[in-house]
């Protein structure tokens, strides 16, 4: 079984049937953000957190210095497929880049698991947030926003366990490692400024909600 992905394709949007790489990975259920140029592959990372950047050099014109210094200067350090031929490459090439040869496309499944494996579990997507487990940052709507070591781990606690009611106690003591609770508004308080990054609003939570008298859930079937 695959496992869908998010994944920024490049390549030049003129290509064919045959060469394109677009109905290939739709086929494989990933939801893929086709893009053809340096300044729209940086709205598209800055904006949508791919997992894998997947550059079709096969017989396309695009320069890939060109997109790898734009991308690069996001520094969201994010791996690379690129299906082409070592001569079309630079010599400096992203440390966790796969390279696949243009006459081997049936490697395509392959190549995807091998350089997603590498960052396998950075990402949790739920709803309209993608959080960054590796730069422990939260990406909401499109707007991306640091977080402090304990926003990181409430929020990835959160989302580890989403529509599950997580009670006061079990949240002090593994965000805060303690047992100890005779005040608890250090943890209101940071619900608060995660939810100042999570919600469009924060005074009327969609999707991290109090439960009253026993702690906290966030919920991601809104309907």
């Amino acid at each position: 079984m695959i496992t869908p992905y998010t994944l920024l394709l490049i390549e030049n949007k003129n290509l064919d049937q045959t060469r394109s790489l677009y109905p290939k990975l739709e086929e494989q259920k990933h939801h893929v953000l086709l893009i053809s140029t340096p300044e729209e592959a940086v709205e598209k990372i800055s904006t949508r957190w791919p997992n894998l950047i997947v550059f079709n050099l096969n017989n396309d014109p695009l320069v890939f210095t060109e997109f790898q210094e734009a991308i690069d200067q996001l520094k969201l350090d994010l791996p690379y497929l690129v299906i082409g031929n070592k001569e079309n490459l630079p010599p400096s090439l992203h440390p966790d880049t796969v390279l696949i040869s243009p006459d081997k496309p049936q490697q395509l499944i392959q190549g995807i698991t091998k350089a997603i494996s590498i960052q396998r579990n950075r990402f949790i997507r739920l709803v309209d947030l993608v959080l960054d487990c590796q730069q422990s940052q939260v990406l909401h709507q499109g707007v991306q926003h640091s977080l402090t070591p304990k926003e990181f781990k409430l929020l990835q606690m959160f989302l580890n366990r989403h529509d599950e009611i997580l009670t006061r106690k079990e949240i002090m003591q593994q965000v805060w490692e303690t047992d100890y609770m005779g005040d608890t508004r250090t943890l209101d308080v940071h619900v608060r400024w995660v939810r100042k990054k999570t919600e469009v609003n924060p005074s009327s939570p969609s999707h991290l909600k109090t439960v009253r008298g026993e702690g906290y859930i966030f919920i991601t079937k809104t309907r």
